[in-house]
């Protein structure tokens, strides 16, 4: 096996930090421009010989993010030199397709977590080998049937407030049982409380006095993607 990073990587990663210095971007603000993540970067910019040549998406997502004009990512690949977008000049916008604008007060979709998922699969898995339905499993069910909805009402909550938008009056209603202070049914487990003070806080109940709240949302809308890809 060689030890030499392949002609092509190397030709690339010249021309991508060549690039994202001569802009004063740092790789943060390359992603937010639309470029690959920190961690893609990182492996374009400093390539070995074990390093799988980057996906065409990710090639494209260069080509945004850098002003390249399309395709000069894919290029460089080719050990030849990118094509920088002159300035004034603006792309086609049917050859460039950055990341699409994300609406974040566009409910058609909501994330769910991934345990409250497995939660649900479970619980249909264990009524469908069932000949009646035991109040032990009935009672699981209003459990979960409550986790969803706690689930669906943070997120709700998340975007208004990523957005700095007000959270309406009716949805803090509508939230009610998943905002009540502390956790008193005793068919809410537990361990989701600190779930429930994060959306007493999202919604203006609750202050939050470590900054672990504020924390979270940014976390939150980082990994989601509301504003950026």
């Amino acid at each position: 096996m060689s030890d030499e990073i392949p002609p092509p990587l190397a030709h690339l990663a010249d021309a991508v930090k060549s690039r994202r210095r001569g802009l004063g971007l740092t790789r943060e603000a390359l992603r937010l421009a639309g470029g690959p993540s920190d961690s893609t970067l990182a492996r374009i910019e400093n390539p070995e010989p074990t390093t799988a040549f980057p996906r065409p998406s990710t090639l494209a997502r260069l080509d945004v993010a850098l002003t390249w004009e399309p395709g000069s990512a894919a290029s460089c690949l080719d050990l030849k030199p990118p094509r920088p977008i002159s300035r004034g000049e603006a792309p086609d916008e049917k050859a460039v397709k950055g990341p699409p604008t994300v609406d974040p007060l566009d409910f058609a979709h909501v994330a769910v977590p991934a345990e409250v998922i497995r939660e649900g699969l479970d619980l249909v898995q264990r009524l469908s080998r069932s000949e009646r339905v035991e109040p032990a499993l009935s009672r699981e069910l209003s459990v979960f049937a409550h986790h969803l909805g706690a689930a669906h009402a943070t997120e709700v909550l998340e975007r208004f407030v990523a957005a700095g938008k007000t959270v309406p009056g009716f949805l803090l209603t509508t939230f009610g049982p998943y905002l009540t202070e502390g956790v008193s049914d005793d068919e809410v487990d537990t361990r989701k409380q600190p779930d429930q003070e994060y959306r007493r806080w999202l919604a203006g109940l609750a202050v939050d006095d470590d900054g672990r709240f504020h924390d979270r949302l940014q976390q939150k809308i980082r990994a989601i993607g509301y504003f950026a890809d």
